[in-house]
């Protein structure tokens, strides 16, 4: 059981499980990454090596290699905050932010900007949650009364 989250990020429970998207997308990049050093090192073992092309492909292949070590190591970490703001919200924060609104982008907008850290997907799924009372978007004409 996850207790207060005194055990780190991920909680009593061990790390949370890695998508297949992310394994395959540190895959690509680490496999990019090497390519870049191997072609890296075949410029700078070559007679004619340019500087300009050893330090470009050493380069990518850092950028490469630092990409897929951040994604594999902090990678849902913005939607973990994201989903941990969105279930400490409550109905009424949320029906708040609908009722001073002017329509569904103006709402998660206020949503957004009043609980830093919220993401944009997290946000349009509880004012779609929200949404279906009897609020009116002005501009729309409710003939359907």
């Amino acid at each position: 059981m996850n207790d207060s989250g005194s055990a780190g990020r991920h909680g009593a429970d061990g790390p949370d499980p890695r998508g297949l998207q992310t394994v395959a997308y540190v895959v690509a990049t680490v496999l990019g990454g090497i390519g870049a050093l191997v072609v890296a090192t075949v410029e700078l073992l070559s007679p004619e090596a340019g500087t300009f092309d050893v330090l470009l492909w050493s380069a990518l292949a850092v950028l490469l290699l630092a990409a897929a070590a951040r994604r594999w190591w902090f990678g849902a970490s913005g939607e973990d905050r994201s989903r941990r703001v969105a279930s400490e919200l409550g109905a009424a924060e949320v029906a708040e932010a609908v009722q001073a609104s002017s329509g569904e982008v103006d709402a998660v907008r206020r949503l957004r900007v009043a609980h830093p850290g919220l993401g944009l997907r997290d946000a349009v799924e509880l004012v779609r949650r929200h949404g279906g009372d009897d609020r009116s978007v002005e501009g729309q004409s409710s003939g359907n009364v």
